[in-house]
């Protein structure tokens, strides 16, 4: 190593490359082997690391497909989210019932002033519908059947029963089959013929009441107790009694018939009255 030393000292001194000798070598005979290592350098300089304009164009093509595919998901919920919506049913009632079949065959029977809802798209995989007021239902039998109001929730298989939901009380009477009845302060279940009622504090059975006979008899009565029987029997108000104390009624009401009944007891007196709504004004 150390004539090696000396021998390239000795020749850069002098300012010239040997002719021979395996440790030196003109640049004229190596200079294409050196070209060669140069371009392979750069090659592999290319190929290891991408270049600016590279990446950008990757960076731009993936945020493309970011914001399409956000796109499309918002348009995929925009339109199930509308389908859902457009799919919701509402039946309303006012001044008579209406009778509505449900998409399985159920039939429904929504008294006055009620309102019955539900989703024709969820239906398929539940039948669950919302009662506001009271409804007779004749449910087909198949899947669990639920009615849910503000009260509580009635569920079934196949049934007939009725259901009255008034603010937080619900009153339900079970015709046939049977009825779970699931409120917040606890449940019931019903067989055919009986009742329950549940509000905010407690729930039990329906008391029955007493039916009273189709016809009443009255002998020499004061008319105001007469008037007294009416109203509580027809849920009605009777105005102007106060001007009749004196007079009594012998004679019937029907207890069955509103009408009748104030014909037969004030017009036998020869009272004249008009019939408004729930009032019976005397004149």
């Amino acid at each position: 190593m150390e004539n090696r030393k000396e021998l390239l000292e000795q020749y850069m001194e002098d300012g010239k490359l040997p002719l021979k000798g395996e440790l030196f070598a003109r640049k004229s005979v190596v200079g294409g082997k050196l070209e060669e290592f140069r371009e392979e350098k750069r090659a592999d300089a290319l190929t290891s690391r991408p270049n600016a304009a590279g990446r950008q164009k990757l960076i731009v093509r993936r945020s493309s497909r970011i914001y399409w595919r956000v796109a499309a998901l918002f348009v995929l919920l925009f339109g199930i989210g509308g389908y859902y919506y457009l799919s919701e049913e509402k039946i309303t009632s006012e001044a008579v019932a209406v009778d509505y079949k449900l998409p399985d065959g159920s039939s429904v029977k929504l008294m006055q002033n009620s309102t019955l809802s539900y989703n024709k798209v969820s239906w398929l995989w539940g039948r669950k519908l919302n009662l506001l007021g009271s409804a007779f239902f004749d449910v087909t039998p198949g899947k669990t059947f639920t009615v849910r109001t503000e009260a509580g929730d009635v569920t079934v298989l196949g049934t007939k029963f009725l259901v009255e939901q008034e603010g937080k009380t619900i009153t339900v009477n079970c015709e046939e089959g049977t009825v779970k009845v699931e409120t917040p302060i606890g449940e019931q279940t019903l067989n055919a013929g009986e009742s329950v009622r549940c509000d905010e504090n407690e729930i039990g059975p329906v008391q029955e009441k007493e039916e009273l006979p189709e016809v009443l008899g009255y002998e020499d009565d004061p008319l105001v107790n007469v008037v007294a029987d009416i109203q509580h029997i027809f849920d009605v108000e009777v105005v102007g009694c106060e001007k009749y104390n004196e007079l009594y009624y012998n004679g019937t009401i029907l207890t069955r018939d509103l009408h009748e009944t104030l014909r037969k007891v004030f017009g036998s007196l020869g009272i004249s009255y008009q019939l408004s709504g729930q009032k019976v004004i005397l004149e």
